[in-house]
């Protein structure tokens, strides 16, 4: 296989059943695929101090040689209909609009930089909406969670992520920037971490080599577009002392489905997507955003309540009020939401060569971002101490999941799992998919108990890895899914297994380093070995942990968060 300097999607291998799974869904979603470009036009828009605009409006470029055009402008395609009806519906508060008013004109600003050295490839003016109420929706969000009476002790020690730094991962960032820039801690902007958007700026520049420049013929304004609403974002959740519930509802008494789309949007899955070719704002765009957005959201949430972070969608879309059962059926329906989703990314990616499906096809390099320096079992041990059923619930959660791993669950968009997560009805009667089989055969060994260490050459084949990778690959998985649900683990076990998977990581690193080369163009070359590690890590990162966060947000919806000090 040849090696490239970033992660071709094509490269990573199935299984024929799921090849064919891939091939034969025949998906046919229930939501109609109208989308729309010229958006700006509309009243609820152009009355907005951002929609008036002063600088000159490039025309598309249209030229054979880019190859493609999936809009009017040939990198950015129109915007989904139910974003556009979310849009038009929405109109902000005067104290939301009062609060991000400056930071705003600012992004506006940049906008009309934009404008003025546009090429013709993307579309400004759908990107600035997009951003502008993304940014105002974020304004009502910080409000909202500022009414409440009972506030969140912030807790800055959370925040130790330096992943995109450690030199043992250049072989997965290079300029597969997504790799670098996921590794980057967003909390609420207390003064504390007034440091963060200065990062962020920092290693995005790294990666990218030169914002300010072409690449290919192509322009590199996306980054420059996420760098200036973030900069505008973070400038609002500093522009005052906010405070945020301890509970995790934040209520907004917004429409779901603006929320849903927003949290899309304050993610850099758009920039990622560009990066790697076009922006799919479409029905299937907004699929993968939310998509790779929400995962993160599960397993961010005990952190970003004690860190006042507001922007996760879990906490705007599911109540306090319930009972753990009907909060176990709320995860498992977004549990299975994503994993029908991922098969949809897949299918995209590897089938209709689109880059929105990249996200998800490449979330491996977002797993070792997050999986690096965070407390991910500490804070499982801290739930599994105090709550004895937590591994019932967790069966539970898988069990009812898996029901719905079906032909009519393939059919459900991302957003339609969310609602009907928070609204809980069930899926009509359908298939059984096949995708995921060995996927739940791996769940399944380790929920039964059977203990893999003496199989450690099949567990190898199951994974597509070998010799030295392999055997680290099956310490992961041994750490992972064997000895995580031994019983006889001592105090202070969830640190100790942070620790080993940092260090089982570090030697992944250090051994994908040794089988790439220094290439004088882009950096590095990606090794074969690096899509066999990142195939088998991406099955490894859903595994029983990943369920398990499942459980821990089930369990903050109707108990709260577990102290871990």
């Amino acid at each position: 296989m040849a090696s490239s300097s970033t992660i071709n999607a094509r490269a990573m291998r199935y299984t024929g059943n799921a090849y064919n799974c891939l091939k034969s869904s025949g998906l046919r979603p229930s939501v109609a695929d109208s989308c729309h470009e010229d958006i700006d036009g509309q009243e609820a828009f152009s009355s907005r101090n951002w929609g008036k605009r002063e600088k000159t409006v490039h025309d598309p470029r249209i030229s054979p040689e880019l190859g493609r055009r999936v809009g009017r402008y040939p990198f950015t395609s129109p915007l989904a209909s139910w974003v556009v009806d979310a849009f038009i519906n929405y109109q902000p508060s005067e104290a939301a609009t009062d609060l991000v008013r400056r930071f705003s004109a600012e992004l506006h600003e940049a906008f009309g930089k934009e404008r003025m050295q546009s090429n013709g490839l993307h579309n400004l003016i759908l990107t600035e909406v997009i951003y502008q109420i993304t940014l105002e929706v974020g304004g009502e969000i910080l409000l909202a969670a500022d009414k409440s009476p009972s506030c969140v002790d912030v807790r800055d020690e959370y925040h130790s992520s330096h992943v995109a730094g450690d030199d043992h991962f250049r072989v997965v960032s290079g300029n597969y920037v997504y790799s670098a820039l996921t590794g980057v801690d967003w909390a609420k902007g207390k003064n504390a971490y007034s440091d963060r958007f200065k990062k962020f700026e920092k290693l995005a520049r790294k990666a990218v080599v030169d914002l300010d420049g072409k690449f290919s013929g192509q322009d590199r304004s996306f980054w420059r577009f996420s760098l200036a609403y973030f900069s505008a974002m973070d400038q609002a959740e500093t522009s005052k002392e906010f405070t945020t519930p301890q509970a995790s509802h934040i209520r907004t008494d917004l429409d779901p489905y603006l929320l849903m789309a927003v949290r899309g949007f304050d993610t850099i899955g758009s920039a990622y997507m560009c990066s790697d070719g076009a922006a799919f704002f479409d029905k299937e765009g907004m699929d993968s955003l939310i998509g790779s957005a929400v995962p993160n959201d599960v397993m961010d949430l005990h952190t970003d309540i004690l860190t006042g972070e507001t922007r996760n969608l879990l906490r705007l879309l599911y109540p306090n009020s319930w009972s753990i059962e009907k909060s176990v059926k709320t995860m498992s329906t977004v549990f299975s939401g994503m994993l029908c989703e991922l098969f949809r990314g897949h299918k995209r990616a590897r089938l209709e060569n689109r880059e929105d499906g990249r996200i998800a096809a490449t979330s491996p390099a977002y797993s070792f971002c997050r999986a690096r320096h965070r407390r991910i079992f500490e804070i499982i041990e801290a739930y599994t101490d105090k709550y004895p059923e937590f591994w019932d619930w967790t069966r539970e959660t898988y069990r009812l999941a898996k029901e719905q791993m079906t032909k009519a669950g393939l059919n459900e968009l991302p957003i339609q799992a969310l609602y009907r997560a928070l609204n809980q009805d069930s899926l009509p009667e359908s298939p059984h998919n096949e995708f995921y089989d060995g996927y739940f055969d791996m769940i399944e060994k380790s929920l039964d108990g059977i203990d893999q260490s003496e199989n450690r050459e099949q567990v190898k084949r199951a994974l597509g890895v070998q010799n030295k990778l392999g055997e680290l690959v099956c310490d992961i998985d041994n750490l992972w899914n064997v000895q995580l649900l031994e019983h006889d683990k001592t105090s202070g076990w969830g640190r100790e297994f942070d620790e080993k998977s940092d260090d089982l990581f570090r030697q992944v690193g250090e051994l994908l380093c040794t089988s790439s080369r220094a290439d004088t163009s882009t950096g590095w070359r990606i090794p074969k070995e690096v899509y066999r590690f990142a195939i088998a890590y991406g099955r490894l990162s859903m595994s029983l942990s990943y369920i398990a966060y499942h459980t821990i947000v089930a369990i903050i919806l109707t108990y709260g968060v577990v102290s871990t000090r």
